[in-house]
This record gives C-alpha cells, sequence and structure tokens, in this order.
C-alpha cells in the first residue's frame, strides 16, 4: 500500500513489437519497390502500427490507494476498492461490482499451452483458500492469475486495516471514460487506408 503497480501484458507486448516490424517492413517494401500501386501500404502500415500501440502495448492493469484502473484499448475503468464485490478470472482479470463487471484487456486468461506450463510451475496446488478448484486463470505466473493475485491480496490488506467502506458497493459509482483520441484516430487512419486501397485498385 501507498504506491501505484501496474501490469501490462507481456504476450501483447511481444506481439507489438512483431507487428510494429511488420509495419516497418511494409514501408520499407515500399519505398524499395518505388510503385505507385503500393501506396496504399503507408496507411495501412500506419494503421498496423497505431493498433499495435493501442490494443497491445498500452493496455493495463493498475493497482493504487483509491482502487483499480483497467486501461483497455478504447476506454478506461476506475473501479473503487469500496464498489469492489468479486474478482475473477475466468476469460481474462474481471472485477465485478454492482454496476456491472469489467474485464481487463492486459490480463486475459490463459491457453490450453500457457495454462499446461503454469499447472507444472505450481504443482496443480489450490489457488483459493475456499477450496474451490483451481482455475486455469488463476494461476500464478499466467496473465490473468498474477494480475488478480495482485488485486485480492490488495484489496484484503486494506479490508483488514479498515481503510475500505463495507457494505456500501450500491453507493460507489464506477467510472468508465472513453478516449476519443484514440476512437479517433482509429476512424481516420482506417478510412486513409479504405481510400488508398480504392484508389491503387
Amino acid at each position: 500500500m501507498g504506491h501505484d503497480i501496474t501490469l501490462h501484458s507481456r504476450f501483447n507486448r511481444i506481439v507489438a513489437v512483431i507487428v510494429w516490424a511488420l509495419s516497418a517492413f511494409m514501408v520499407g517494401s515500399a519505398i524499395v519497390a518505388g510503385d505507385a500501386r503500393f501506396v496504399s501500404l503507408y496507411p495501412a502500415a500506419a494503421l498496423l502500427a497505431f493498433f499495435a500501440w493501442a490494443a497491445l502495448w498500452r493496455p493495463y492493469v493498475r493497482v493504487s490507494d483509491s482502487g483499480v484502473t483497467l486501461r483497455n484499448v478504447t476506454h478506461h475503468v476506475d473501479v473503487a476498492w469500496a464498489a469492489l464485490v468479486h474478482v475473477d478470472t475466468r476469460y481474462a482479470l474481471t472485477l465485478h461490482t454492482p454496476a456491472g463487471k469489467f474485464a481487463a484487456w492486459a490480463a486475459p486468461a490463459p491457453g490450453l499451452v500457457g495454462s499446461l506450463r503454469a499447472r507444472r510451475r505450481n504443482g496443480d496446488r489450490e489457488a483459493r483458500a475456499s477450496g474451490e478448484p483451481l482455475r486455469a486463470g488463476d494461476l500464478i505466473g499466467t496473465e490473468s492469475g498474477d494480475a488478480a493475485l495482485l488485486v485480492r491480496e490488495q484489496w484484503r490488506r486494506r479490508l483488514e486495516a479498515g481503510s475500505v467502506a463495507t457494505g456500501v458497493a450500491d453507493e460507489v459509482p464506477v467510472r468508465r471514460t472513453w478516449d476519443a483520441p484514440v476512437l479517433g484516430a482509429f476512424a481516420v487512419l482506417l478510412a486513409a487506408t479504405v481510400w488508398a486501397l480504392v484508389a491503387t485498385s
């Protein structure tokens, strides 16, 4: 407690770097070819690069004294500790509140290969004190599992310290803020890509 902790998806960031390399290759190929028909590759490469940043590199889960912030592709959600009622990992780290449930783009549950690797590392131990079967998304070493552990531990510590009001979740608002610049940039780059493809076809 007392400082912010931010988690990003390691896998998504690796994919982002690959997409950026692909975008650079597309631009380089168009320049080397020197053919006007390849001009459409420029906006397409820009769209891919921007998508890699907005959807793969930028999203995060941030835990702070005020609560949990989920930075997703087109918006972010601020969930105060007092509004939180349950933490789930079925498909991704998901925060349940009376106002709805909110999934974290930066903390997806593992696929089959990822869950098998994590189970071997964890010895297939039970993850919850309640005795429930271990869900793949809760496994330590997976992105959803690590994020869920962090959120649950920080939530528990604040409850035990008495710094989080209980029984008021229905009264605590959850803020979802849409990212207009990102949405606008996506629209502009998509329109430019379509226009370039039509103009050079």
